[in-house]
């Protein structure tokens, strides 16, 4: 009947998707399955970090979760989970004297994920009917695909058509599936000509059809990538609602230490 799935939706808010971040989700009344849910920013701003947050945030909350890396291995992706998790920088695992303390962080955090509703695909040049595929064979509640520019395009005429198909099929593959789809997107080099180099909707990279069937769009900036002269703004980063369909836009401060973002105020030894 009418209205039953809106009834549905009031009902059933633990369902709604939240990103764990408080300033950022104070921003949503809701966000239902169906979604999507882009994360852009220029390269080294962080987007993988912070979607890799949201992903722990989520499994933290009991929440069956994909993760798609279409650019590194397996082994590098299961790297910058670890570290995350662990809060130890990827480089030091390199490193022959990781003392034990750090062992054990790291062998609880492979035990977390194993015991978690998580799976992960890495595949390069991944089409959208494999990605489809696993989708329905692992039936998650959000999906992460880092990033949307690296699938395997669809016979197109040229780049920006090929990102046009690919962004209504990721909005119907969420509708049909009732699942939330977070895409990580790259930007054009636009905010580097300009002076304020806050990114914004149109530099979304040849595709104002993401921009179009997002539901929300966050951009990352990091004020300490450009400006190197000033300490004050090295942990300073900022996460920009550029677009919401469920509430407000806002730009939201957040921590950032080594490839880490925290929620403020945070209590954080360095």
């Amino acid at each position: 009947m009418f209205g039953d799935e809106f009834l549905k939706m009031l009902d059933d808010k633990k369902q709604h998707f939240k990103t764990g971040f408080v300033d950022i989700d104070d921003c949503f009344k809701c966000i239902p399955k169906g979604c999507v849910f882009t994360i852009g920013g220029r390269p080294a701003m962080g987007k993988t970090s912070f979607a890799i947050s949201i992903c722990n945030n989520l499994l933290d909350m009991g929440k069956k979760v994909l993760f798609c890396e279409l650019d590194n291995s397996t082994a590098i992706l299961e790297r910058r989970l670890i570290s995350i998790k662990t809060q130890i920088p990827r480089n030091s695992f390199f490193l022959s004297d990781l003392d034990n303390q750090e062992k054990e962080k790291i062998e609880e955090a492979i035990n977390y994920y194993q015991q978690k509703h998580f799976s992960m695909v890495c595949k390069t040049n991944m089409s959208i009917e494999e990605f489809e595929k696993k989708v329905k064979e692992e039936n998650p509640d959000i999906v992460f695909v880092d990033c949307v520019q690296n699938f395997k395009m669809p016979k197109s005429a040229n780049f920006t058509e090929g990102m046009s198909i690919l962004s209504k099929e990721m909005k119907r593959i969420a509708t049909e599936n009732n699942l939330i789809i977070v895409l990580i997107s790259q930007l054009s080099r636009s905010p580097e000509h300009r002076l304020d180099k806050h990114p914004i909707l149109s530099d979304l990279r040849n595709c104002s059809d993401l921009e179009n069937l997002s539901d929300v769009i966050l951009f990352i900036y990091r004020k300490g990538y450009y400006d190197l002269t000033n300490p004050d703004n090295k942990n300073k980063a900022e996460i920009i609602i550029a677009k919401n369909n469920f509430g407000i836009t806002d730009v939201v401060p957040l921590e950032y230490y080594d490839g880490i973002f925290y929620d403020l105020p945070q209590n954080i030894v360095i």
